[in-house]
């Protein structure tokens, strides 16, 4: 059994975040002698099932300018997209610019090789192991190790577990998805192009972002039959405006923690939309009414064509506004009564989705297209499948009593947003132990604060799993968002080194590191003559910067006496 500090389990977008940011903040130094990292992820460290390689008509709904600015650190993307002449881009990117997904997988990449060579020259290991982790046990004794098994039969020995697992598969349940020629998941869109015969007729569950992906990356693969997605209500993702970006005048992040501060009741579903309201009254120099931004059940192509025309050379200020709540989104959510999350997860999710997650207008423009020349459908009402065993062909169900048959069958429903509908054998495992449980509106219940996971029985000693990504959606509200995921890796981050801090000072070494402090008060390392001297100390770090509020200075009392005798107050 191999043994580390950190154990990642995940290698897309999340687990690469986050082991990039602990490479990148996590001090080094005598207390953090034995860091190590070890990230694992089945598939390989490509991105995930979202930025994995696939076709290049897989694009990104938000510019190359908004996640280079709150995404990766140092290495930006728009940086490293001049540097490799991937896919075609030859250096030609602008922060306007909306890459294929693939591409930003192959940026996620490039960030895995650079906080592996930055951990190499900073002391600290870090590991990739191209395995599935299917099951974990907990400690044996408080303070112990979780024992990580993989499907490959290794095991491993880590203090902390994150889970960064992405988005879940949902399990199949129903008798149609073991048949031939139905698609369970539509990644990678290449398996569509290369496995479905250019003429024949495709139906697509779902009419969302996946959907968009599916019927692009077909025709663009030169299919020519007929395709057919369908869903419930029809609704089309709203098309993204070529020009708008917005920062709140009272809702930016540090604004709304000390408006809420003072707000000892939850918040109104009413509240926040008059909030939001407000807001983009200002970006659109008037108020918006609902109509302005929902337009109800209008024909498909109608619909895109007005789409197309609002977003071609403008802003859209109320979809600047809804980009711009990736700041405080979850803020928003936490503070939100009960009843109105059940209303809004209820009632208004399917708007959310369809106005907040909008594409790209020249993805849209090619949909229209699709749909005017007559091989691309779009339709709701949607309530069944049938499988023709004999015909080996697809009914799709339509409310109005008019099936839908077509030779192959591809979901486009997106993830399982209730774990316990994951098709996942560590999420099963765990569920069965009691280490997570179902979060009432989708993901893991962890805590709002820190994304430590919540167990179903409390164990002795605090839990060490923790949380970030898709699967903590419920706490979240709204998680995909590569910005999101940056702030949670960062938070994470964060806490790890305060509570690694405080395990410190319960080590011996500790009072080595008082005695070398007190012998020579102009040190900045750890350890007097030690091999991690080179570095800033964990400790150091945390009494000498503006992060000492968050210090328990309990703890550090007599740490802090005995350090201050030479006239320096080390807390202060």
């Amino acid at each position: 059994m191999r043994d580390y500090m950190i154990g990642i389990i995940g290698g897309g977008a999340s687990g690469i975040a986050l082991a990039a940011r602990m490479v990148e903040s996590l001090p080094v130094g005598l207390s953090t002698a034995d860091l190590s990292i070890v990230l694992f992820d089945a598939r390989g460290f490509n991105g995930g099932n979202a930025y994995a390689p696939d076709v290049r008509t897989n694009l990104m709904n938000t510019t190359c300018g908004a996640v280079d600015r709150n995404f990766g650190g140092a290495f930006g993307l728009l940086d490293w997209a001049e540097e490799n002449a991937s896919g075609g881009m030859h250096g030609g990117v602008s922060s306007d610019d909306y890459l294929p997904r693939p591409v930003v997988g192959e940026y996620l990449s490039g960030l895995l090789a650079r906080s592996r060579r930055h951990a190499a020259a900073r002391g600290l290991g870090l590991d990739l192991v191209q395995d599935e982790v299917v099951d974990i046990a907990a400690p044996a004794e408080p303070g112990g190790t979780y024992a990580l098994r993989t499907r490959a039969g290794d095991e491993f020995a880590v203090a902390y577990v994150y889970l960064a697992l992405g988005h879940l598969q949902p399990a199949r349940t129903e008798v149609y998805q073991s048949a031939d020629g139905y698609y369970h998941n539509a990644y990678p869109i290449r398996r569509l192009v290369e496995e479905i015969p250019a003429e024949a007729w495709v139906g697509v569950l779902g009419t969302r972002l996946t959907a968009i992906d599916v019927a692009l990356g077909l025709v663009g693969g030169g299919h020519t039959g007929a395709i057919h997605c369908v869903s419930r209500r029809g609704l089309l993702p709203a098309v993204r405006a070529d020009r708008g970006k917005y920062t709140f005048q009272q809702l930016e992040r540090e604004d709304l923690v000390k408006r809420l501060a003072g707000v000892k009741r939850k918040l109104g579903l009413s509240e926040v939309a008059a909030m939001l309201g407000q807001e983009m009254a200002v970006a659109a120099g008037r108020p918006v009414a609902l109509r302005d931004v929902v337009k109800g059940n209008r024909p498909p192509i109608a619909y895109y064509e007005e789409e197309i025309a609002l977003a071609k050379g403008r802003a859209r200020p109320w979809q600047a506004v809804l980009y711009a709540t990736n700041r405080n989104i979850d803020l928003l959510w936490h503070h939100l009564a009960e009843d109105d999350k059940h209303l809004l997860m209820s009632e208004w999710l399917n708007e959310w989705l369809t106005y907040r997650a909008s594409i790209p207008r020249e993805n849209a423009e090619r949909i229209l297209e699709l749909m005017k020349s007559g091989q691309l459908t779009v339709q709701g009402g949607a309530e069944g499948v049938r499988w023709d065993r004999e015909g080996g062909t697809f009914g799709i169900e339509l409310g109005d009593g008019s099936p839908v048959h077509v030779d192959y069958l591809v979901s486009a429903t997106g993830s399982a947003n209730r774990i316990e509908d994951a098709d996942n054998a560590l999420v099963r495992n765990l569920l069965n132990k009691g280490l997570i449980v179902p979060h009432r509106y989708g993901g893991i219940d962890c805590v709002f604060e820190t994304g430590q996971v919540i167990p179903r029985d409390v164990p002795d000693g605090e839990p060490r799993m923790f949380a970030l990504g898709p699967i903590t959606s419920g706490v979240y509200f709204f998680t995909t968002a590569l910005e999101i995921i940056e702030r949670q890796a960062a938070q994470r981050t964060r806490d790890l080194a305060f509570t690694l801090g405080v395990e410190w000072l319960e080590r011996p070494e500790t009072e080595a590191w008082v005695d070398a402090r007190q012998a020579d008060p102009a040190r900045t390392g750890a350890g007097a003559g030690g091999p991690h001297d080179e570095g800033p100390d964990l400790l150091e770090r945390l009494v000498l910067t503006d992060q000492t509020r968050l210090i328990d200075f309990e703890q550090l009392r007599l740490l802090n006496d005995q350090i201050k005798g030479d006239g320096e107050s080390v807390a202060g």
